[in-house]
């Protein structure tokens, strides 16, 4: 399947649809007048493209695809869109050509395009991403006899029933009581038969298997920003929330590992180890880093500003990874800001640019920030909302603009490192606050515009994505859209 735009032919119409939606919504507000001039300047971009769809654009393409379905990752995009793309974009003759991910999650833009023979470039901060890269990366080189010698010794192990080893699930206070008694000892005794797997290969295989099925085995469900809980947690809830049959650790992890077993034995991904560089930490202080001109391409999807809290979302593998309450909090604040507990970094981002004597650069993406009239124009309505007490929580002013403050510096920092020619795509979607619609992307699509980039097109998703329920009850059903950017540097 190819990525295109719509044809010319098709396109009057579903621009004439498009605008007249969106000014008859935004007609009916009175303090909208820079979003309506916005929308203006990029009518002729935004085009409705019908080869896209939300599997596509979401982990739901990837249930049934080899490697990929092991861990599910919702904010993950599909493997098939990444190869889409990657065959979309023109290259240059006789040179190694480079693919970015500057928000690689779990890493399929940089294994899909390693896999087409191109050079990948990743960037990630969550270090689930980061395990789910390397678990593709051992798979590719793993001895499947030795795999499956340890499966089938797993597979005549009596796992206990009760508490053994020495080992307890580490747990933090959000994922306490996330597990029966004897979930928490059949997982006792599976990290002590881990210590058995002499091959380190099979070994972290085996390690990520578990971390996988920790959610099924579990009485959560990951829910939008928060874990779900099952009423038969023994915790004080609201609800009584059933998330269905829980399944015994061993078949659930028996099943994944047999899973994992038959990607390898039916295809073994071409992927060269020094194809791929994944950089762990967050792309605000390692984009910096990257030679300017150095990359041809870059396919991205970065966190939407829409209050999810990956920390938390993930809260049972982060445990599971040793995080402690203190590391899940730096984490937090570290990661690109789309939560509201997030605090101000610009005073860091300031120090980090004055540290490389790039002070004029910075001045420019904060010049640019400052002209974006469309977004201040939210900023200060949220600000007023703030003041009148209208808001479910105070620190959504602060979670926009420094999102957008932030973004702004990432668009930046792409354009830098891109080479002419280059492009970008990029997956994003629109939210909405107090029945405020922030068009995302048109704003982030303009910050690209004044960082040098060509904004080519705003591809929209035919069916986009209703706001929360609770927005809903009060302001009604307003269908927010959903976009793959594309943006070219000259």
């Amino acid at each position: 399947m190819g990525v295109i735009a719509i044809s010319h032919t098709h396109q009057p119409f579903l621009f004439e649809a498009i605008e007249k939606s969106d000014f008859d919504r935004l007609k009916g507000n009175c303090r909208c007048e820079e979003r309506i001039a916005l929308h203006q300047v990029y009518a002729s971009r935004l085009s409705i493209n019908p080869t896209l769809n939300r599997q596509l654009v979401s982990f739901q393409a990837n249930k049934e695809t080899p490697y990929y379905r092991w861990f599910k990752y919702k904010e993950a995009y599909s493997a098939r869109l990444v190869k889409s793309l990657l065959h979309f974009a023109p290259y240059p003759q006789n040179e190694t050509i480079k693919i970015l991910d500057p928000f690689a999650g779990v890493g399929t833009t940089l294994t899909v395009a390693a896999e087409e023979g191109y050079q990948a470039i990743g960037i990630e901060i969550m270090p689930i991403g980061v395990a789910a890269m390397k678990s593709r990366i051992m798979a590719n080189s793993a001895d499947l006899k030795s795999f499956r010698f340890y499966l089938n010794q797993l597979e005549s192990l009596s796992l206990s029933t009760t508490p053994c080893n020495g080992y307890r699930f580490p747990h933090l206070r959000i994922t306490q009581q996330a597990f029966s008694q004897k979930t928490e000892s059949a997982l006792s005794s599976f990290v002590k038969f881990l210590k058995t797997i002499k091959n380190d290969r099979i070994r972290y295989l085996f390690w990520f298997a578990c971390l996988s099925i920790l959610e099924d085995v579990s009485y959560t469900r990951k829910d939008g920003q928060y874990l779900r809980w099952d009423s038969r947690s023994g915790r004080r809830l609201k609800s009584n929330f059933y998330k269905g049959e829980i399944p015994d650790f061993k078949d659930a992890i028996l099943w994944k590992l047999r899973q994992i077993s038959e990607d390898i034995t039916l295809q073994k991904p071409n992927i060269r180890v020094d194809q791929i560089n994944v950089i762990e930490g967050s792309c605000l202080s390692e984009l910096i880093k990257l030679p300017e001109e150095s990359i041809h391409l870059v396919v991205t999807s970065p966190p939407y500003c829409n209050r999810y809290d990956y920390t938390r979302t993930y809260a049972l593998e982060l445990a599971f990874m040793n995080y402690d309450e203190d590391s899940v909090k730096k984490l937090r604040q570290t990661m690109l800001s789309c939560t509201v507990e997030n605090k101000d970094k610009k005073e860091q981002i300031i120090q980090q640019y004055s540290g490389q004597d790039r002070e004029n650069f910075f001045r420019t993406v904060e010049k640019n920030f400052n002209h974006q009239k469309a977004l201040h124009e939210i900023l200060a309505i949220l600000q007023d909302a703030k003041k009148n007490k209208e808001l479910n929580n105070n620190n959504i002013p602060n979670l926009v603009e420094n999102y957008f403050f932030e973004m702004n510096v990432v668009i930046h920092e792409l354009a830098r490192v891109l080479k002419p020619g280059g492009r970008v795509f990029m997956v994003n979607d629109n939210v909405q606050y107090l029945g405020e619609e922030i068009p995302v992307d048109l704003i982030l699509s303009d910050l690209a515009s004044m960082a040098g980039f060509h904004v080519d097109h705003i591809w929209i998703l035919p069916k986009g994505k209703g706001n929360s329920s609770q927005q809903m009850g009060i302001h009604g059903r307003n269908e927010l859209r959903k976009c793959i950017y594309v943006w070219s540097k000259p």
